[in-house]
């Protein structure tokens, strides 16, 4: 596991700093800050949309600290990216607040699964959510679990 970044806010509260961990930053054509611009509209602030994330307690509600620190920075680093790519701040917010509930939805899993007699429950979850990816098939300590679930969705997008 990469280490922990370092970051620092600037210029209108974007994040600057080494990426790691679940960034979602490495796909093609594609610098740290996302997608390129097209210039048709104005750039969402980001802090609004940051603190919107961070606040929100259910996303790491029952998980550890590994796996909450995973999933709060891959929320973040994604509704950075939303941000810069909204066309409208609206846009913006309706993206960001999807984002959320995915991240609570694979919280809720995570935990689920860790616990040995909540692996159905997982699986009924996984299949009510519409999860893509490949359910695990074994016991998985919690952050190798969470490790997994967010490279896949970085590398499945629309998944």
């Amino acid at each position: 596991m990469p280490p922990p970044r370092r970051k620092t806010v600037t210029d209108g509260g974007r994040r600057t700093g080494r990426g790691g961990g679940g960034t979602p930053a490495g796909r093609p054509g594609e610098g740290r800050a996302g997608p390129a611009r097209r210039g048709d509209g104005m750039p969402t602030p980001c802090d609004p949309l940051l603190r919107h994330v961070l606040r929100d307690e259910a996303l790491t509600r029952g998980l550890g600290d590994i796996e909450a620190r995973m999933l709060v920075e891959w929320v973040a680093d994604w509704t950075e990216l939303l941000a810069d790519a909204a066309r409208t701040e609206d846009d913006a917010w309706s993206c960001v607040r999807r984002l959320c509930r995915r991240g609570r939805a694979i919280g809720r899993f995570v935990r689920l699964w860790s616990d040995p007699d909540g692996r159905g429950a997982a699986g009924q979850l996984a299949a009510a959510e519409r999860f893509a990816w490949p359910l695990p098939t074994r016991a998985l300590d919690p952050a190798d679990l969470m490790h997994h679930i967010l490279t896949w969705e970085n590398q499945h997008p629309e998944g």
